[in-house]
């Protein structure tokens, strides 16, 4: 079943504020993810939380979706990580959770054939960007919620793969350099 992302899911846009080196709630900024939508760097922008930003908390399931720029992909918040306020940078988007899983749409939004039709959208301005309207818009192939939550284990699973395969390489990279450090040092091999 196809449904607009507007009918399965609220959106608004991230808080502009100047961060901050320490505060109440972590301030998440482009920068602290990967292409993919991985958190990679230890978050270094916090805000400190007053009545106005209370209101721009992340709740559990809400999806950050980059609406600038070249990279547009996707998180899921989960409410383990902490207190946390999405940048101007992000769309952040509620789902109903009766219709759709977030981690599924977060999924759906990182996939490359997604990602081609987000990059369209903000084609012809010197700095790509989504309006809401569009984003709105955006048709979702919506399976019934037992095929979202098997997605989701398989994308759990190639992640974990993509982990284990990350691991070996570096593993096989310590060995070559030792060999070939013995080598150089003049060590003997049989």
């Amino acid at each position: 079943m196809k449904v607009k992302l507007g009918d399965i899911a609220q959106l608004q846009f991230g808080l502009y504020v100047k961060p901050k080196s320490i505060g109440d709630a972590v301030y998440l900024q482009a920068k602290h993810f990967d292409d993919w939508g991985n958190q990679t760097d230890e978050v270094d922008a916090f805000v400190q939380i007053d009545q106005k930003k209370k209101a721009h908390l992340l709740e559990d399931g809400d999806i950050l979706l980059v609406g600038k720029g070249m990279r547009n992909f996707a998180w899921t918040y989960n409410k383990e990580f902490g207190p946390a306020i999405a940048s101007s940078i992000f769309f952040v988007i509620k789902p109903d959770p009766l219709k759709v899983i977030p981690e599924f749409l977060t999924t759906l939004f990182n996939m490359p054939q997604t990602q081609a039709y987000f990059q369209t959208l903000g084609a012809g301005s010197s700095i790509p960007s989504i309006r809401k309207s569009e984003l709105e818009a955006f048709a979702v192939k919506l399976p019934p919620l037992e095929l979202q939550q098997k997605a989701i284990a398989i994308k759990s699973l190639h992640y974990r793969d993509m982990e284990i395969s990350k691991q070996i390489i570096l593993e096989k990279q310590k060995v070559y350099q030792g060999i070939i450090g013995k080598i150089i040092n003049g060590v003997m091999i049989n």
